[in-house]
């Protein structure tokens, strides 16, 4: 069994590598204080259930119809190998809104003492609600300062279901992901541009140090990174690399930047950690593209710890929760008894 699921790990790699058309989730650097919007494998490793609740405000000066998204998450683990999850978002970049729900269950299993591994299979729902203006009596400031009328509504939007697959291999010095999004790729569409733009698959694989961090020093850095694969009908395909780099203070405070090619986006990231609670923010400004005319976006990450199991976890040393107390290969064989005791 173990043998099939590092066969299809590797493929699913280069299946990276294939014309895959795609659209981007409204998730941008969300992700940075929940890994599990990228993937709902990661759902039941952590020690405790989290709570998430994201804001993404962006690109500030461009008025109400500047995209704005939330999100609320929470997983948890639910006997020994498995886990269960569910996301919901609301995003709205005019003239468009969009709904998403998605429920996910995720299988966890421990290939030998240095690697574990884990599964995922999520089931999704989006309602998107277009809306339409009358551009040619108007002016482009108008338009984006929302200062027109809506003249109609798509009476004709209707929910999309869809399903999402995610894997990720736990080692001793780095986490590696896949995650695949809108299998069902369903003829819908939430793009503003055309009617003729298909919501369609896209890719995702990401991944992360944990490293030979000093384990007599307080600070732990961890860098990670993201690439997405893309493309939309009618148009070129789009990749996408997101580079982050999180210095990490005794497993309580945290400051970072990241690099996106989109836009050429520069961010930087704080944030604290405590044993119920931690706080996340993040500020990117574009230097290409619309980047350049807006100033910049601001997301906001404050999650809840409950039903906490143990005081580490496998996924304390992760890049929100590092835990630079004892060298990742001892915390990483010590954890993986507690995540089976803990009935993870």
């Amino acid at each position: 069994m173990k043998k099939y699921i590092y066969i299809l790990f590797i493929s699913l790699l280069f299946l990276f590598h294939k014309q895959i058309q795609a659209q981007q989730l409204p998730i941008y650097s969300q992700y940075m204080f929940n890994d599990y919007l990228i993937n709902s494998a990661y759902a039941g490793t952590y020690a405790f259930t989290p709570i998430i609740l994201n804001h993404r405000n962006q690109w500030v000066g461009f008025g109400e119809s500047a995209p704005q998204t939330s999100s609320i998450s929470i997983h948890g683990s639910a006997g020994k190998n498995s886990a269960f999850g569910g996301s919901l978002l609301f995003d709205k970049t005019h003239p468009i809104s969009q709904t998403q729900i998605e429920m996910s269950y995720a299988y966890h299993t421990i290939l030998n003492e240095q690697s574990r591994i884990g599964l995922s299979m999520s089931l999704g729902g989006t309602y998107n609600m277009k809306q339409f203006i009358n551009e040619s009596n108007s002016t482009y400031s108008e338009i984006i300062n929302n200062q027109i009328d809506i003249v109609s509504q798509d009476e004709n939007a209707k929910p999309v279901g869809d399903v999402n697959f995610g894997l990720i291999l736990f080692t001793d010095y780095f986490d590696l992901g896949v995650s695949i999004r809108n299998l069902l790729a369903p003829e819908n569409t939430n793009a503003i541009v055309s009617d003729e733009i298909d919501r369609t698959k896209y890719i995702l694989i990401h991944g992360s140090y944990l490293g030979r961090n000093n384990p007599n020093s307080p600070f732990a850095m961890i860098p990670s990174f993201v690439i997405r694969k893309m493309g939309i009908t009618t148009y070129n395909n789009l990749f996408e690399v997101d580079l982050n780099l999180k210095l990490v203070y005794r497993n309580k405070f945290w400051a970072g930047a990241a690099f996106r090619t989109h836009e050429k986006a520069i961010c930087t990231l704080i944030g604290f950690n405590t044993n119920k609670a931690y706080f996340g923010w993040s500020y990117d400004i574009g230097t290409a593209g619309i980047g350049q005319f807006h100033n910049g976006s601001h997301n906001i990450s404050i999650g809840l710890k409950l039903g906490l199991k143990k005081k580490n976890n496998i996924r304390n040393q992760t890049p929100f929760n590092m835990n630079i107390d004892e060298s990742p290969r001892k915390l990483n064989l010590r954890l993986s008894d507690m995540r089976h005791k803990s009935g993870i």
